[in-house]
């Protein structure tokens, strides 16, 4: 396949859709760790991943997303963290073949970094260069660093990644939705944000989930009043509702 960084300057890369939900969707119930499943039922991650090639994914990306050793801790499942996520690796590249690059999925710790949380800058860092260092050993054409929402934890796995690889890197925060009368203050956050990340080695920026069409439509624009860089734009396809007691 051609060079992601020199697809990345061509055009536009039309990356796989959610996975969560994929999954959900196929019997596996919420209250388990769905990075798991790489492990417990790789037939079904390998099949989505396939549904996503053929229907046209230039990049699929791991089910790697909440594989590092502090969301895994909960589940009791930190002593299977290398496994789950070369796994995850594995499964993508098998149903990519040399149709489609395989994006190694990163998410944040699910945890806040001091001084308002308990988990120190350099422990997130350590947290991520684990998970990267595995994606990286098995052999994914790219990193995407998704959902986080704060830009301080962006930065410890960005220089996690980059300690480890030297792949490209995509680095994507998640802004929940607001109403119109919090956009303006929305807006500069975005705008702290970008300044920020555009100082950063990596090779686009974007924002990821939380947000339906519209509003990443909206984010995205900001972002791109303010950098030069390739910018992803990744939305849920709508809001979850609950109904009859199903998401």
């Amino acid at each position: 396949m051609q060079n992601f960084r020199d697809a990345l300057k061509q055009r536009v890369i039309l990356f796989d859709g959610a996975m969560g939900t994929e999954i959900y969707k196929r019997g596996v119930y919420i209250n388990r760790s769905y990075d798991e499943v790489n492990l417990t039922a790789p037939d079904l991650v390998e099949g989505i991943h396939r549904a996503y090639v053929d229907a046209g994914a230039d990049v699929i990306t791991t089910n790697t997303f909440g594989a590092n050793r502090l969301r895994l801790m909960p589940f009791g499942l930190e002593d299977q963290h290398d496994a789950i996520n070369a796994k995850g690796v594995q499964l993508a590249k098998a149903a990519a073949t040399d149709k489609a690059w395989v994006a190694g999925s990163i998410g944040p710790t699910g945890a806040q970094l001091t001084p308002i949380g308990r988990i120190s800058p350099g422990e997130a860092f350590k947290t991520f260069k684990a998970q990267a260092t595995i994606l990286a050993d098995e052999g994914v054409d790219l990193f995407v660093l998704e959902t986080f929402s704060s830009v301080q934890e962006l930065w410890a796995a960005v220089r996690a990644v980059t300690s480890v690889s030297d792949k490209p890197v995509v680095a994507s925060l998640t802004f929940q939705p607001v109403p119109a009368s919090e956009r303006e203050a929305q807006a500069e956050v975005v705008l702290k944000a970008v300044q920020t990340m555009r100082e950063w080695s990596v090779d686009a920026i974007g924002t990821n989930c939380s947000n339906g069409p519209r509003g990443i439509l909206d984010i995205v624009e900001i972002m791109a009043s303010q950098t030069n860089l390739p910018i992803l734009a990744m939305p849920n396809a709508g809001l979850p509702q609950v109904v009859e007691g199903r998401t």
